[in-house]
């Protein structure tokens, strides 16, 4: 998903008591015929009804494929001038479905622009693109495992991870999704099982086509029906970052519209989006870093233990350091990971978990460990994001959206 907000143009802007300037609601309503919610009440003395606290909410604007939306929000003290939101999927706008696609920064941001320039309700020649910026990127990537029980296993094993400020949020009727940061301002991240997304999807738009007979609707079924698409998407585990203005900002990025879309940006900087891709997730994957030991192969954990932390003496080797640690391993393995830390101070916690690494086992195998037996450590070495094996070898690009309406004036049609 791409989020982009373009503020009006100033001559259209109308003063309030308030002083925060503001689109007058006549306007949105008669001349762009947007659906407007707010207050209704009675006012006796003029024998009239009164409407006060008018605001657009977000709707729904069809394209060729997909649809994207958009919501017109006034001058507040938070965000002095008008502007609206533009909220769009890349992929599904270009070609249908984004069970992959391109990491093209122009193409994806512009099919969103494009695609609402040439469906809108002739709001376009009201925003003032030149001062236009993109709020949030949704930045995605797949480890692709066996089949889809692997799958799911590893999805079960990333609910216990931990790090720093990352915690794991879900909800358990929802059992293919996993956030980490839910709510933060500045990134989202999400694991999830793109099989089970698809097939809801699917149930989606055709309950959605047989409703309304919409073309776009129709299009789109066809698309992610393919057979070449679900068996991308089957043992398909993704990786998706919501990254917004702010973090952007922190890494480097002008979000400007006008900058952002610089076909130079990403010729200059072709490690762009993988880059801030791995920075949204580097807490994660650091905690599957040193997973070389089965943590319930419990010899070779103390042998690897005293590999690691043997001491030469006078008399042959101690290994008081490495019995301690397995010692703390084992307190682990039968009271679970969270409840053994809390037995500790984090200082030398910290210490143990260091040492633990060292030897062979990873932060992610050992909070894992819940009391009850479950092997993890070959599920972690098989998350393996290959940024080479993200499309299919015979995908193409899609031509930008301004280009397919042109070459083919049907799908121009079908959106206005």
């Amino acid at each position: 998903m791409v989020a982009i907000s373009v503020p009006f143009l100033r001559r259209y802007y109308v003063d309030s008591p308030t002083g925060a300037p503001f689109i007058d609601d006549r306007t949105l309503i008669e001349r762009f015929g947007l659906d407007m919610s707010g207050c209704v009440s009675w006012d006796a003395e003029h024998n009239k009804f009164t409407f006060t606290q008018l605001h657009h909410k977000f709707e729904s604007l069809p394209s060729s494929f997909a649809s994207l939306a958009f919501k017109i929000i006034n001058g507040t003290d938070f965000k002095q001038i008008p502007y609206i939101k533009i909220v769009g999927n890349p992929a599904k706008l270009l070609q249908g479905h984004n069970v992959y696609g391109p990491d093209n920064l122009e193409l994806c941001i512009m099919a969103v622009v494009q695609a609402f320039v040439f469906g809108d309700h002739n709001l376009s020649d009201y925003l003032d693109w030149e001062h236009a910026c993109v709020d949030y990127l949704d930045l995605t990537y797949t480890a692709h495992v066996a089949n889809q029980q692997q799958a799911q296993q590893c999805l079960d094993m990333m609910r216990n991870i931990k790090v720093g400020q990352t915690r794991p949020w879900y909800d358990d009727s929802y059992a293919s999704t996993i956030y980490f940061n839910k709510g933060s301002e500045l990134r989202i991240n999400k694991v999830y099982l793109k099989l089970l997304e698809l097939d809801a999807q699917i149930n989606k738009l055709t309950r959605r086509y047989a409703q309304t007979k919409y073309e776009h609707f129709r299009r789109q079924l066809i698309e992610i029906t393919r057979p070449e698409i679900r068996q991308f998407a089957t043992g398909a585990l993704r990786f998706e970052t919501r990254v917004y203005r702010q973090w952007l900002n922190a890494q480097g990025v002008n979000t400007s519209l006008g900058l952002i879309t610089d076909p130079n940006l990403q010729k200059n900087d072709t490690d762009i989006i993988p880059r801030l891709w791995r920075s949204a997730f580097q807490d994660i994957f650091k905690s599957f870093e040193g997973a070389t030991m089965n943590t319930y192969d419990t010899e070779s954990v103390l042998n690897g233990l005293k590999i690691a932390f043997g001491r030469p003496t006078k008399t042959g080797t101690s290994y008081a350091k490495a019995n301690r640690l397995y010692g703390i391993y084992r307190n682990i393995m039968a009271d679970g990971f969270q409840r053994t830390k809390a037995s500790h101070d984090r200082a030398t916690w910290g210490r143990y978990m260091k040492d633990l690494n060292h030897a062979g086992l990873s932060l992610a195998q050992l909070m894992n460990l819940t009391g009850e037996h479950s092997n993890v450590v070959p599920f972690i070495k098989m998350i393996n994001v290959d940024f080479s094996k993200q499309l299919p070898a015979d995908y193409v690009e899609p031509l930008p959206l301004s280009q397919q309406y042109h070459q083919n004036p049907a799908l121009l049609r079908l959106v206005s």
